[in-house]
């Protein structure tokens, strides 16, 4: 099975012995072995996770098996606060890569330690807050390529996700990438000459993905 690493540039939440402690005494350990799926794509998000110790690989299955690997986490990293505090599904798989320890720590417990521990909620709001700033500078990075480097980005990440044959119309591209209708069938055609892609009707398949790197 292909793995490849697209490792973000926001760093996850992390435990100073002090909220670790905290941590460890409201929550339940876990023991993963090595290929263990702690959480999959789409899993309910109440409660998170603290690593207690071994590895765990933050990352995303696609459509023909090739798994992408956002992070790559250890000891005293947290990981699911996100989805929990969005009150949304889990939008990436998570696996040990060793025999691993975690702790649980559920909504019920969440709620309380908000409640009864400051020093929990500071460290959630510092890094929270944080990661927000990261991803808007990351969002502003991005926004000053080129229409073309976008779109080719766009197009290999869902290619990750969801393999080479993309039901996608050139609306939908055009929105996620941020540019006008015209100016993504513009950067198609490029992309066609050159033998990345092939467009059908709401579909984009991707032809050759060494070309599309080259954007």
């Amino acid at each position: 099975m292909q793995s490849v690493y697209h490792l973000s540039a926001i760093g996850p939440t992390r435990a100073d012995p002090a909220l670790a402690a905290v941590l460890r005494q409201a929550g339940r350990k876990i023991v993963f072995s090595a290929g263990q799926f702690i959480q999959q794509q789409g899993d309910g998000s109440d409660g998170f996770w603290m690593i207690e110790a071994g590895r765990v690989a933050i990352c995303r299955y696609g459509a023909e098996g090739a798994v992408t690997v956002f992070a790559v986490l250890g000891a005293g990293d947290l990981f699911g606060e996100l989805a929990h505090f969005a009150a949304t599904p889990r939008q990436v798989d998570a696996v040990a890569q060793e025999r691993s320890v975690l702790v649980r720590v559920s909504a019920a417990q969440v709620d309380r330690l908000l409640a009864d521990e400051p020093a929990f909620a500071r460290a959630l709001l510092t890094s929270l807050a944080h990661q927000l700033r990261l991803a808007l500078d990351l969002i502003d990075r991005e926004r000053s390529l080129t229409a073309e480097a976008r779109i080719a980005r766009l197009l290999l990440d869902l290619t990750e996700r969801e393999g080479c044959e993309l039901s996608l119309t050139q609306q939908s591209l055009a929105d996620r990438a941020g540019v006008s209708r015209v100016t993504a069938g513009q950067v198609l055609a490029r992309l066609e000459q050159v033998g990345a892609v092939r467009r059908a009707y709401r579909r984009i398949a991707i032809t050759n993905r060494a070309a599309l790197e080259k954007f």
